[in-house]
């Protein structure tokens, strides 16, 4: 029996899909939730298939009979209705997997396991803000320069070195394109030239008596206690500021005297253990006494709000000798130069040594196995001599007639 609309309509929903057959093999399936549904069934290569039609009364039963007679016409021609209806949506997906935006993710994920959280995050931010937007829908095969300069040119324009890693990571993608099979191989793109870096300007630093006199002269006395310590560790310390706001109890032995920073926060990539002299283990001893419990627990400045992360933000130490006169003379970071050069020049202190301290990557892999386990020794001698010397520039200021 066939069907008609008056029947169709008529149609209750029962506790299981089932279908009722119309002619030719055009049936309607009632679901549970009442859905109506136009299927067509037939054999291919003695196999049974079924194919969607659309929902009624969208696609009404004029049209789901008619739609039935062209595929029943594809079907006396020798073809298989199903396959011709997923060829156009299996060159949709195959374009779509050799656009930009897929390849470029897809060249993300291959690297993912071996890039430190933070590299990945500036990775994920050249990506998702720049490179993708820019070039996302283009095929990988019809990428070309200019286009690709365009959007180095945008980035360059604000934030160069960022638009020096971008043209990187192009490349790289490019590369792995082709070796994907989704670029003709040899088909590179021309950026050489396009990134322009400004002339790099050292970082501002203390780096005479006078002026690393009057550096910390202002970290000792900064109002805030949190800061003030945060910064005099830097000095005593020469540790990157990053370092200094995310450091954990868990990696200062205070017995022993060494703060060891992981290997995932070190440019190196390896764990730097750092010898403490007095004077930084007596301000972290007084750090005991402002400990949180809970999240907190662990955080050696632990943050007040937690609106960007739950330590102290590095911002806050630049702001807080910014605030203080010291702006263009001397930033958090500069404690490292003041370190490598007054500590040479004023204490005469073994170069190796140093660079062991500031985890300076040198020499070839013997020479790097040397200055971790044979220097530690010698850096507590500098380290301590380089507190002491800080201690008497600010003694000698007390003192001086001007004072």
């Amino acid at each position: 029996m066939t069907l008609s609309d008056t029947r169709i309509r008529s149609l209750k929903p029962r506790d299981k899909i089932y279908r009722l057959a119309d002619a030719h093999g055009l049936c309607l399936e009632v679901t549970p939730s009442g859905s109506k549904l136009w299927r067509y069934r037939y054999r291919w290569a003695g196999k049974a298939t079924m194919l969607s039609l659309g929902p009624y009364p969208i696609v009404g039963l004029a049209e789901a009979r008619r739609k039935v007679l062209e595929l029943r016409e594809q079907l006396i021609a020798g073809l298989d209705p199903g396959e011709l209806r997923r060829k156009p949506r299996q060159r949709q997906e195959a374009t779509d997997a050799a656009r930009f935006e897929a390849v470029a993710r897809a060249w993300r994920e291959s690297k993912a396991t071996r890039l430190k959280p933070k590299t990945l995050t500036k990775l994920d931010a050249i990506l998702d803000r720049d490179l993708i937007p820019g070039l996302g829908r283009i095929g990988m095969d019809e990428l070309a320069t200019p286009e690709v300069v365009a959007v180095l040119e945008k980035i360059t324009a604000r934030a160069p070195h960022m638009a020096q890693k971008a043209r990187s990571y192009l490349n790289q993608i490019v590369e792995f394109a082709v070796k994907k099979g989704l670029r003709k191989d040899g088909r590179t793109l021309t950026l050489r030239g396009v990134v322009h870096l400004p002339k790099t300007k050292g970082l501002p630093a203390a780096i005479n008596e006078d002026a690393l006199r009057e550096v910390m002269q202002i970290v000792r006395s900064h109002p805030d206690v949190m800061i003030a310590t945060a910064l005099q560790l830097q000095a005593y310390t020469a540790l990157r500021p990053s370092n200094v706001v995310t450091a954990r109890w868990s990696a200062i032995n205070l017995d022993k005297g060494i703060w060891r920073i992981p290997g995932e926060q070190m440019k190196t990539g390896e764990d730097h253990d750092l010898p403490l002299p007095r004077q930084a283990m007596a301000l972290l001893r007084d750090a005991l006494k402002w400990r949180r419990g809970g999240s907190k627990k662990d955080w050696v400045f632990p943050a007040i709000s937690e609106r960007t992360t739950p330590h102290m933000c590095r911002d806050t130490l630049s702001k807080a000798l910014r605030d203080n006169g010291l702006a263009g003379k001397h930033v958090p970071h500069g404690f490292r130069a003041s370190l490598r050069t007054m500590a040479r020049e004023e204490l005469d202190a073994d170069i190796d040594a140093l660079e062991a301290q500031l985890a300076h990557s040198v020499g070839d892999a013997t020479q790097k196995a040397y200055n971790r386990a044979k220097l530690l020794k010698k850096r507590f001698g500098i380290m301590q001599q380089w507190a002491d010397y800080l201690d008497r520039l600010i003694k000698t200021s007390r003192e001086s007639p001007s004072a």
